[in-house]
């Protein structure tokens, strides 16, 4: 073997061993990259509120973190955990309400309002009929739905406990990353530097803004989407309208959507022999989901700079394959990959 065979061996070689060092590292870290993003994510989103924080501490970055990673948890887990607690009393409520409608007898003739819904009136006023001549066999019709949506229920219960999990570790590292956020901004932008050259830190700034442009959307999204689902409830007549704005508020930022709040206000409020304000209830809880999608996309693009469009693609686009946390890396993604392609173009003007 000749000198330059095997110095090419020895490069070979030496990209194999680091290929498999790579590969082992990304697999030892895998189960931790869901809370490393969120950790970034809220560190990125939050990072403006905590150097006011320690400034008005007196520069002392401890406390400014203990105080910072204290607020999250308050926000983030507990929430969660009143969630995943309360699913499963609600499952066993609709069980205690489905065995008391059995016994319950309506009017033979349906209200007058009930045959002008849209669409549905007709079907409507059918099952009222069939309902009031027989509401154990209506019930009983009833019941695999009634059984679908409550295992629905259970499964987003199981899917809030992981989340509750990773948050948790989310904010510890969150914590560490409070800490030493300079130095860790470093290394970022010196990787940036030697993958991209001195142009590419431009990119961690659209990258940063677009991250709490995202955050400013969903919160902003969240909060008018409580403060509709609380007028409606309180239009209703429903009592607790305070309580039930506050989970609407966290159900929207958490993208579960508010759904888990009016669908069973609506039920109790039929179970109250208040069949309008029960429609009005799912009518108004079907307008709020839906302004979701209109909503976010604005307040994203005015807080990032960029176009509606663009965002409106990626936070679907990202929800879409990579779920909540998609909503971040969707737009982010894609306000990179757009400005290296803008860039690009303009590089070739003259």
């Amino acid at each position: 073997m000749t000198a330059t065979q095997g110095a090419l061996f020895e490069r070979i070689l030496g990209l194999v061993v680091i290929a498999l060092l790579s590969i082992a590292c990304l697999q030892i870290i895998s189960p931790f990259v869901g809370a490393i993003l969120w950790a970034a994510i809220l560190v990125v989103a939050t990072w403006p509120l905590y150097m006011r924080l320690q400034q008005r501490l007196g520069n002392r970055p401890g406390l400014a973190t203990a105080l910072m990673t204290t607020g999250l948890a308050v926000v983030l887990l507990g929430p969660i955990a009143i969630l995943t607690s309360s699913l499963s009393e609600h499952v066993s409520s609709a069980t205690h309400l489905l065995q008391d409608l059995t016994s319950l007898k309506l009017p033979e003739n349906p209200p007058a309002w009930l045959s002008k819904i849209p669409l549905a009136g007709r079907r409507a006023e059918n099952l009222w009929r069939e309902a009031s001549a027989d509401m154990a066999g209506a019930v009983e019709r009833a019941r695999p739905y009634i059984r679908a949506a409550a295992q629905w229920l259970l499964a987003q219960g199981a899917n809030l406990g992981l989340a509750l999990l990773q948050f948790l570790l989310a904010i510890g590292i969150a914590a560490m990353l409070y800490r030493n956020g300079r130095e860790a901004a470093r290394w970022v932008q010196r990787f940036a530097t030697r993958v991209g050259g001195p142009q590419s830190l431009s990119l961690l700034d659209i990258a940063a803004h677009t991250i709490r442009g995202v955050s400013l959307g969903i919160v902003g999204t969240a909060a008018i989407q409580a403060l509709l689902s609380g007028f409606g409830f309180w239009l209703a007549g429903v009592p607790g309208v305070v309580l039930l704005t506050f989970f609407c508020f966290f159900t929207a930022m958490l993208q579960i959507g508010t759904g888990l709040v009016w669908i069973p206000v609506a039920i109790w409020l039929a179970y109250q022999e208040q069949q309008g304000w029960a429609v009005f209830t799912v009518a108004w809880g079907i307008f709020v989901n839906v302004i979701d999608n209109f909503i976010k996309p604005y307040l994203i693009s005015h807080g990032s700079g960029l176009p509606l469009a663009l965002i409106f693609m990626g936070v679907i686009g990202g929800l879409l394959v990579w779920g909540v946390i998609g909503i971040f890396l969707g737009p982010t993604l894609l306000a990179t990959g757009y400005t290296l392609f803008k860039n690009w173009l303009a590089q070739g003007e003259p």
